[in-house]
Order: structure tokens, then sequence, then C-alpha cells
């Protein structure tokens, strides 16, 4: 290569690390206002722009330095979604009543905002949804709550049946349990009221009466005799007949 070429050559790099160093003077300021995404893009444009010149020149120091600032704001982003993240997750563990579902869902809306807030900040969109599916499905047990004791059993019954499908994909395990526990309570009373009538009762019969398949309603029986006070005595497998409790 000739001295003008040479000159030219260390000319062009030379524009092209001051360009570089104006990219990392606004990366660190962005990094300072936590504007990550902002950041990340300007990141993004100093790797490309090296990556496009590095045939032409040695970058690797500079490749090396802009890797490094994109993994630190990438971590840093990171950081502050896992604190939405673990909050979230954290509500999805309270257990949840009839009577405590109120002041739940104030924890959620007092959540949501702060979430609404930094949603672009911290890239909290799929946080977002997740708690408007929630608030969705609060909505309905809402209803639920509000007219099961007083529906038949079996429109209440297949109220929550319906509820319990639509919610059985969704990895809300606290209102999956409730939704179960809403269930017991139904059944329970109607188990009650069996039992001032029959002494005992076949599966098939009451798989019929109750409108339940029988493989569920052999988990249901399983779970409400480990209830104390319980309207079943016991459940005769080889028989398959329930016996129903009648001194309470």
């Amino acid at each position: 290569m000739s001295l003008k070429g040479k000159l030219e050559g260390y000319k062009n790099k030379k524009e092209l690390i001051t360009e570089l160093n104006i990219y990392k003077s606004m990366i660190i300021k962005k990094l300072e206002e936590q504007q990550f995404n902002s950041a990340l893009e300007k990141a993004r444009s100093a790797l490309t722009l090296i990556v496009e010149n590095q045939d032409y020149f040695n970058l690797a120091l500079e490749l090396n330095e802009f890797n490094e600032l994109n993994q630190k704001i990438q971590d840093e982003l990171d950081d502050h979604r896992k604190i939405y993240v673990r909050r979230f997750k954290n509500l999805l563990k309270e257990k949840l009543t009839e009577s405590n579902l109120e002041n739940f869902s104030k924890l959620l809306a007092m959540l949501k905002n702060e979430v609404d807030l930094y949603i672009s900040k911290y890239n909290l969109y799929d946080i977002r949804d997740n708690i408007n599916k929630y608030f969705k499905f609060i909505r309905k047990l809402y209803v639920i709550i509000s007219s099961y004791q007083v529906l038949s059993f079996h429109e209440s019954s297949k109220q929550i049946l319906e509820f319990g499908s639509e919610l059985k994909n969704e990895n809300f395990p606290n209102l999956k349990t409730l939704t179960l526990s809403i269930y017991q309570k139904l059944l329970n009373t109607q188990f009650w009221e069996l039992a001032k009538q029959y002494e005992r009762i076949s599966l098939s019969d009451l798989s019929q009466r109750l409108a339940i398949k029988k493989e569920s309603l052999i988990e249901f029986i399983a779970l409400m005799i480990q209830q104390p006070q319980s309207p079943i005595k016991r459940f005769d497998t080889n028989t398959q007949i329930i016996f129903f409790n009648r001194q309470y």
C-alpha cells in the first residue's frame, strides 16, 4: 500500500474510532438515565458499524468493548425486569379465598399500575398481558362466587367446570386452587343433601345424578373423605359404593 493509501486508511480509522467514542458516550449516558432500550439500540448500532469495517481495520478491542457494554445493558435491564416478574410470581403464590379475593385484586392492581408506568422502559409487555389475563379470570370468578350458592347444583356445577376448563392451561396456581375449593364446597353441600336421603349410593348413580364423569368424581371423593366432618364415610373401590355419614 502506498503512503497516501496508508494515510487515508489511518484517517478513516481515526474517524471511525471518533464515531464509536460518540456512541460510547451516549450509551453511558443512557445507562445512567436507565434508558436501557435506547442504550441497547446505540450499542447494536455501534456493533453493526464495527462488523461492517472489521475487514478493513483491526477492531478487536472495540468489538470486545461494545460487546461487554451490550451485555451490561442487557444484564441491568434483566435485573429490573426480574423485580416485576418476581413480584407477579409471588402474588401467584398467595393463598386465595373467597373473602380475600378483593384485597388480592387491589394488590394486583397496584402492581399493574407500576408495570404500566415502566412498561416500555423495562420491556414489561409480557407481564402486563399476564396481569390483564389474570384480571379477566378474576372477573369471571366473581360472577361464579356471587351466584353459585343460589343457582341449582347443575347450573353452578356447569359454570364452575367450564371456568376450570378455561383456566386449565394457564399458569395461575392460586386461582386454580380457589376454583377447586369452591367446587368442593358446592359438592360438599350437595353430598350432605344426598346423605339426608341415602345411606349409600353407587358411583354410577351418583355420576348420573351430578352429571360428573366417574373418574373426576372419584378424585373429588378422595379429597372430600380427608375433610373433617365429611359427608362421605367411605368409598368401597371394589363395589364402587359410596357410604354417607348421617350422624352430623
